[in-house]
């Protein structure tokens, strides 16, 4: 829990700070610039959280390999495709392949 909350009071500090900032290109390109951690650190705190603060009872072997693979497994997986969604040319890249396949399925039906 300590690491969890200095990240908690890091962040807290840091969107304060940003808040404060008199120009909003400078308040849009720092939260952009914090956003894919925090997004990272979300996903594994909050997968870890369900882990380990579930109650006993109410948790089947095949609900716990499951939030215990996306703790171990999905979560580092994700992590490089967030972290390079800052970068325009994958975000282009992301857009033309989604597009792509949503025309395909329309085209189907």
């Amino acid at each position: 829990m300590f690491p969890f909350s200095l990240i908690l009071v890091s962040y807290s500090r840091i969107i304060i700070t940003i808040l404060k900032m008199p120009s909003a290109t400078g308040r849009q390109k720092a939260f952009s610039t914090c956003s894919s951690h925090l997004i990272v650190v979300s996903l594994f705190y909050g997968t870890a959280s369900l882990t380990y603060l579930r109650p006993k009872s109410n948790q089947s072997p095949e609900s716990k390999k499951l939030v215990s693979l996306s703790y171990t497994v999905i979560t580092p997986m994700l992590n490089p495709i967030i972290y390079s969604l800052r970068n325009n040319e994958v975000k282009g890249a992301v857009k033309r392949t989604i597009t792509r396949k949503v025309w395909q399925k329309l085209n189907i039906f």
